[in-house]
This record gives structure tokens, C-alpha cells and sequence, in this order.
């Protein structure tokens, strides 16, 4: 019972958090196939140069393809293979992200992940990642699109939210729960942000389940960095 009121308490302040003025995306420069779905419709439309977004779309963007999104404050840019959310084109506040984090860690609490197996998850944090493929594609596993969708977004600058969709990706799909890349990219992204001790413990988990000995002996390094840093961070205070 108390794991659910934290978990009510949680997407009640994250919701509340997310309250704020809807900006308005714009497809800038396309190429290739892409389409998008608008809010909770299952049905997708071909997406074009010019039209605009919502933080509530999601687009897929098929290989081979190139897609810049104009953003509040930037311009995304990818190649393809993506699935994104929309709503995963924003900063976020150092508590907002910590909240968030929280949340999909939560998520990972055993007795929640049994009580969720048979139920439609919408989540609090951008749109349902189940979503019906594209009709005109032929059939496939896209969850690769997923985990590119993350790539994209680390590249371009969006940790905090590229490190929560990882996570919500690998609690989500079962073939990617020990996904590498992902786990990197959480850990990277911590790193990015200033979250030294986040990062160390993050990397501390890839060296826990990997037997790659030249990996485990990088991230060993990259730990020791990290020490470093938050030994001369509170030496200077």
C-alpha cells in the first residue's frame, strides 16, 4: 500500500510539474518517409516539411531518412530509424528530472511491474510506447526505432529526458531490460548533468552484470573520474 501512495504522490506532483503552456513544434527539414500519430489515435499519417507538432504526437521516421525539428529553444536533428515522442523535446529542471527518475524507478518495484502486466500503461511521461506500427511498413520489431529514438535525443542535447525514456524503455520491453547502449546512455547523460554520484552508481550497475572486461576497466576509469571531480567540487566550497 505505501509503495502506491508514493507512486500517487509522484505522478501527481510530475503532472503537476508538466502543467505549463504547450509550445508548438515544426517539421523544418524532412527527407525520406515519416509519419506521425496525433494524440492517443492509433491511426498514422504521412508527415511533411512544415507541419507542425504537439507534445502529445509521435512520429517514426523511417531508415534512410533525415528529419530537423524546430524546438522551444533548438533545432533537433536526426537521421532515421526513430520512434519519438514529441514531449521528449524539452529541458527539465533538476527536480522535475529527479522526479521523473524517481517515477520510472518505481516503476521497476516488482509488485508494481506484476500488477501492470495485464493492464494498459499511459504512464504520466509521454505518450503509451505500445503503440499499433504503421500500416504501410511490413511487419517488424521496432523496438530498435525506440532505442534510436534515445540516441537521437542524447545527441542532441536532451539528457534528462533521453536517460528517462531509456529506462522507461527497458522496464517496458523485456529484449531490451539489459540493453548496454541504454544503460550507457542513463549513466552519460547523469554525467552530462552534473550527477556525478548518479553516474557512479549507474556505472557501477553495467560493470555488475557485464563481462566485458575492456568495457568494465573503461567505466572503471570513468568511475575514478568521477571521484575526482566531486572531491574537487566539495574541496572548493
Amino acid at each position: 500500500m505505501r509503495w502506491k501512495i508514493l507512486i500517487a504522490l509522484i505522478s501527481l506532483a510530475v503532472l503537476t510539474s508538466n502543467a505549463q503552456e504547450e509550445h508548438i513544434y515544426r517539421v523544418k527539414k524532412l527527407k525520406g518517409e515519416a509519419q506521425v500519430r496525433h494524440g492517443a489515435k492509433e491511426n498514422w499519417q504521412k508527415l511533411a516539411t512544415g507541419d507542425t507538432l504537439h507534445a502529445d504526437d509521435t512520429i517514426i521516421l523511417w531508415k534512410d531518412g533525415y528529419i530537423e525539428i524546430e524546438t522551444e529553444n533548438s533545432t533537433f536533428k536526426s537521421s532515421g530509424g526513430i520512434i519519438l515522442n514529441i514531449s521528449d523535446l524539452k529541458r527539465l529542471t533538476k527536480e522535475e528530472f529527479l522526479l521523473q527518475l524517481a517515477f520510472e524507478e518505481m516503476k521497476n518495484i516488482p509488485e508494481v511491474k506484476r500488477e501492470k502486466q495485464n493492464a494498459r500503461s499511459t504512464g504520466i511521461y509521454g505518450s503509451e510506447i505500445n503503440i499499433k506500427e504503421p500500416k504501410p511498413k511490413e511487419a517488424q520489431n521496432l523496438t530498435h526505432f525506440w532505442t534510436g529514438g534515445v540516441k537521437s535525443l542524447f545527441e542532441n542535447g536532451f539528457y534528462e529526458t533521453a536517460s528517462i525514456r531509456a529506462k522507461n524503455l527497458m522496464s517496458k520491453f523485456n529484449e531490451l531490460k539489459d540493453d548496454i547502449d541504454l544503460k550507457i546512455i542513463v549513466a552519460k547523460s547523469l554525467e552530462k548533468l552534473g550527477l556525478y554520484g548518479e553516474a557512479i552508481a549507474e556505472y557501477r550497475k553495467i560493470i555488475s552484470s557485464s563481462n566485458d572486461e575492456s568495457l568494465n576497466s573503461k567505466l572503471e576509469k570513468k568511475i575514478s573520474e568521477l571521484k575526482s571531480k566531486i572531491t574537487s567540487s566539495e574541496n572548493s566550497r
